[in-house]
């Protein structure tokens, strides 16, 4: 019996210093130094308990991964297509208000008649390339939306 009793009290002790913690001890300079080993005026720290995640499936992360990716790819081209749809709107909004229809005002270098005529040819042609540009790019735009879903 005496033998049990002792040996259950020898595991006891070394239970106790396996189970040691952590110690911080400052010197007299100001230096941190962090043991396991409690030293003179060394306190010990309280821990939190360790957190343990399980580990996941890292064919499962780069597939998603790759599918956030290709969305914020996407996102990106909308957003740049829909700027272009916007500034291309505005010019082609400028453009008209100028046209008036077909009749714009003539400018003071426009003594000849023909160049104001060059000039609303040019602008007819200009509106004409902008609604295409901006059709084209609402196209571009729905077809975009198309392969995302």
């Amino acid at each position: 019996m005496k033998r049990t009793t002792g040996l259950f009290a020898a595991l006891f002790f070394l239970s106790c210093s396996i189970q040691a913690g952590v110690y911080k001890h400052v010197d007299e300079h100001g230096n941190v130094t962090y043991s396991n080993v409690p030293s003179g005026n060394a306190k010990k720290i309280a821990l939190p308990p360790l957190v343990v995640v399980p580990s996941v499936d890292s064919g499962d992360v780069e597939e998603r991964i790759a599918k956030r990716r290709e969305t914020m790819k996407l996102e990106e081209q909308r957003e740049q297509i829909q700027s272009k749809i916007t500034a291309e709107e505005k010019r082609l909004g400028e453009l008209k208000s100028e046209y008036k229809d077909g009749n714009p005002d003539r400018l003071g270098s426009e003594r000849n008649y023909q160049r104001y005529l060059n000039r609303v040819e040019r602008m007819r042609e200009e509106i004409d390339a902008r609604e295409k540009n901006i059709n084209g790019l609402k196209k571009e735009l729905q077809e975009l939306s198309g392969s995302g879903k």
